[in-house]
């Protein structure tokens, strides 16, 4: 167990350890040794101990020398940055090496190292490369500085520091200089010393805004040492009070020490990035240091009242002047500023007002095109038509196909929303293609399931149709969308401007009406809009409108037809038949409201009334007669979506005390009444109730056997059209008795509508059919006839 524990604490330990974890602590050690040689050598100086002053002091410049040389050159990508500090880390190897030769001098050949040239012009290289760093990075510098700010600061620091080393270093006397020109190693330390110290305090003093980096402070305050402990060794010599490994000399060390520091702190910012350039722009604070010029005169010269007013005189004049340029810089900068802020308020408004002309765009894009289909919707057809219609030529029509998809709700239905538009688009590349290859041609996407070509030219009704049918081949097809084969047909109304309409509104009017009445016909039909059809549709919505106007106890009525028994003749019930009588208009026939009521939802409320009045009947009927007389009542599938008619159904049942058995809901035969599962329970539901239910006009779908196989059915009405000619078509009889004989077989009951003669009743009977009704029977009647009736024989006439 203890094994384990060991293998996993060096697993971690090996994940913990990488090689930049070892790097930092490698770094780590270095700078600790670094400091600490620098703290062993400050000590052994303090000492005056030559033996390790003169061995620490080169391994500290050397070191010094290697961090300067990584941090300002290997780490730096600015060239001149990189040949500066090249240079910077030269000179303080230049003193490291003068250092060496000085030890080996005093310590192993015991010759005075002070007599050495070598030594003498080593450490002068070393004033010398640093003011070349100070050049070649200062003169970058420079080119971001205001120039009247700089040559103020220039002339100010310059005349302060050189009054200082006037008084301090020459005390004031010219034969010093004199005797100094005579020394040129010196002129040129001291002349470098001067310009090094001139540098740093303008950089110093001129950076307004930001806030100095610490390895720039670090660097120029090494710097800046360097040259003020040069000049006072210079000092020193000049009056013979130099000794070797005193503190003077460790204020050199300590110079490369500071410059060594900011070159560490230079690699430590590198890795953040976050060194601010320096800005010679604002107001500045650090102009009190200028004071310490004439405080320095007097703490060491007593008061000296001819330089006292000098640097007193150029305090303030370069406090006025550097007041007045500052200002002047300030309302350049809000100038610039300002025109920054409108150059930029003005791109703003450029990029604003293209992305505003681009959003337009992208707007009437969407605001004239479908999403789905990516054509010209109806907002931008109609916009099209009002502009193309006044320009048209004395010759010129505008021929209008209105396309519509058939059963596209159901394909919705059956496979999805997706597998739907995915159709959709199928359709529109198609038709798409075929516009394109037109001149003067519009392609429209209508509606949910409706297209629309419009072409521009001279067209009469022959090249409509033309047109027409090479759509319906082209389009009419079975599409492979996805794992689904999709049958897709369509119909097609034709229009023609100004032959069918005089407005744009009438034009797509009629081409409307046109593709209705071309779906009676059945699909993958073409029709031309005329006068007649005009008037259908005219009919059509003056019935709507009085539908929805009909007071229903005083406009509607039921008759009732009879059906029997074709064995023992007898009556079986009646089956409620509505009429529908206007003041206006007269009697109006089933077969032409119906149907619209269907349309328009209003066979609900009509289904509801007939259900009530059948019902009323049949109990009043039941009440006065021995026998127990069965109602039919037409249901309309749409009255079985939701719970409504049932329980309305259940309600009047139980009101009127009639028995389940009386009842029987006949309901003709649709796509919808297979497709809806939930129909089928309503369906089931009745079954349970103990109400008969009748499949109507059976024969006439194309599912007709999928009743029999999976709907609780009682019992089947086989459509009139079956009937007509039973005796004479022997088509006709196979399948009249085909389907009896499946019937029988599932134990469904056989009941055979619109026999008219006396063939026919044999012809039934003698395939045993159950149970007949029609004019041969009886034609449907008000109640009170039927009432009288009740208590006769019902056996036909024979």
């Amino acid at each position: 167990m203890i094994s384990i524990k060991i293998h996993y604490f060096i697993i971690n330990l090996q994940k913990l350890i990488t090689a930049e974890v070892v790097s930092d602590i490698v770094k780590m050690f270095t700078r600790i040794i670094f400091i600490l040689l620098y703290i062993f050598y400050f000590i052994s100086i303090s000492f005056q101990s030559n033996l390790w002053g003169n061995m620490l002091s080169p391994i500290v410049t050397l070191i010094a020398a290697a961090y300067v040389f990584q941090g300002f050159c290997l780490n730096e990508k600015r060239k001149y940055l990189k040949v500066s500090g090249l240079l910077l880390a030269s000179s303080i190897f230049s003193w490291a090496v003068c250092d060496i030769v000085w030890g080996i001098d005093d310590l192993i050949l015991k010759v005075n190292p002070e007599k050495s040239l070598i030594i003498s012009y080593g450490y002068s290289l070393t004033n010398l490369l640093i003011s070349g760093s100070l050049f070649i990075s200062g003169f970058q510098q420079i080119k971001k500085w205001n120039v009247i700010q700089f040559f103020l600061d220039t002339v100010t620091i310059s005349v302060c520091i050189m009054l200082l080393i006037w008084e301090m270093l020459f005390n004031g006397n010219i034969n010093n200089i004199v005797m100094l020109n005579n020394n040129l190693n010196s002129s040129l330390s001291i002349s470098c010393d001067i310009l090094i110290l001139i540098w740093t305090f303008i950089v110093f003093l001129s950076n307004r805004k930001t806030e100095m980096h610490l390895s720039i402070a670090f660097t120029l305050l090494g710097q800046a040492s360097f040259a003020g402990i040069d000049i006072f060794c210079y000092y020193q010599e000049f009056y013979n009070k130099y000794n070797p490994n005193s503190l003077t000399d460790g204020v050199y060390v300590t110079a490369f020490v500071l410059i060594a520091i900011g070159a560490i702190l230079k690699m430590r910012a590198n890795r953040s990035r976050n060194i601010a350039g320096i800005s010679s722009n604002g107001r500045n604070r650090k102009g009190i240091v200028l004071i310490c010029a004439p405080i320095l005169i007097i703490v060491s010269k007593g008061i000296q009242v001819h330089d006292l007013f000098i640097t007193s005189f150029i305090i303030i004049v370069y406090y006025i002047f550097s007041t007045y340029i500052q200002n002047n810089i300030y309302k350049d900068e809000l100038i610039l500023k300002e025109k920054e802020l409108n150059e930029k308020l003005e791109q703003t408004v450029a990029d604003r007002t293209n992305r505003l002309t681009q959003k337009n765009k992208e707007l009437k894009y969407l605001l004239n095109r479908d999403v789905i289909t990516g054509l010209y919707n109806r907002r931008y057809f109609l916009s099209w038509l009002k502009k193309e219609l006044p320009q048209l030529g004395q010759h010129e029509t505008v021929l209008l196909l209105y396309i519509e998809l058939n059963k596209y709700k159901m394909i919705k239905t059956m496979f999805g929303n997706y597998i739907g538009d995915e159709a959709l688009r199928e359709m529109s590349d198609r038709l798409k293609k075929y516009s394109d290859s037109f001149d003067n041609t519009i392609l429209v996407y209508y509606g949910e399931d409706s297209f629309i070509i419009s072409k521009k030219d001279s067209f009469g009704y022959e090249e409509g149709h033309r047109i027409a049918e090479e759509i319906i081949n082209l389009i009419s097809d079975i599409y492979k969308i996805q794992d689904y084969e999709i049958r897709v047909t369509v119909n097609i109304g034709i229009s023609i401007y100004p032959f069918d309409a005089k407005k744009q509104e009438d034009l797509i009017k009629h081409a409307d009406v046109a593709m209705l009445q071309s779906s009676m016909h059945g699909f993958n039909k073409a029709m031309s809009y005329d006068e007649k059809l005009g008037e259908l549709i005219y009919r059509k919505n003056r019935i709507e409108i009085m539908l929805k106007k009909a007071n229903y106890n005083d406009e509607f009525m039921l008759f009732y037809q009879p059906q029997v028994n074709i064995e023992d003749k007898k009556l079986v019930g009646f089956e409620a038949l509505i009429r529908w009588k206007t003041a206006k208009e007269g009697f109006i026939s089933p077969a032409e409201f119906i149907p619209i009521a269907e349309q328009t939802g209003l066979i609900i409320p009509i289904g509801d009334w007939v259900m009530r009045k059948a019902l009323s009947q049949l109990a009043y009927w039941n009440s006065r007669s021995d026998m127990e007389i069965k109602m039919s009542i037409n249901v309309s599938v749409k009255q079985l979506n939701g719970t409504r008619f049932i329980n309305n159904l259940r309600e009047e049942m139980k009101r009127l005390a009639i028995q389940p058995e009386c009842v029987d809901i006949e309901i003709t035969e649709s796509i919808e009444l297979e497709q809806n599962l939930e129909i089928k329970d309503m369906l089931q539901e009745f079954r349970n109730m103990g109400i008969s239910i009748s499949i109507d006009d059976f024969g006439t779908g194309y599912s007709s056997l999928y009743y029999l196989k999976n709907l609780p059915i009682d019992r089947i009405k086989i459509a009139k059209q079956l009937i007509d000619y039973v005796c004479e078509n022997e088509f006709d009889y196979e399948i009249v008795k085909s389907v009896i004989s499946i019937a029988k077989v599932r134990g469904i009951r056989v009941i055979a509508e619109g026999v008219e003669l006396e063939e026919q009743w044999n012809c039934l009977d003698k395939l045993n059919c159950n149970e007949v009704q029609g004019y041969f029977i009886g034609k449907p009647m008000p109640p009170e006839a039927i009432y009288e009736e009740l208590s006769e024989c019902c056996e036909p006439n024979l």
